[in-house]
């Protein structure tokens, strides 16, 4: 199996779809934790179920 590097948030409620940049390198739970410091305590279950936000594993690569 293939080692990640981390986490991220990817937003998924618009149009095109983009990965929230500022989580590289997190573990799962750091990454809920700060996106519930942001918008509020139980947010993260919330936006979940709504489908507007999906945490997806992250590899990062070196491109020259």
């Amino acid at each position: 199996m293939i080692k990640y590097d981390g986490w991220t948030i990817k937003n998924v409620s618009g149009r095109f779809p983009w990965l929230v940049v500022g989580y590289f390198h997190m573990t799962k739970k750091e990454v809920i934790e700060d996106f519930e410091r942001l918008h509020g305590k139980g947010s993260w279950p919330r936006e979940r179920r709504k489908g507007n936000f999906r945490l997806v594993k992250i590899k990062l690569v070196e491109v020259a």
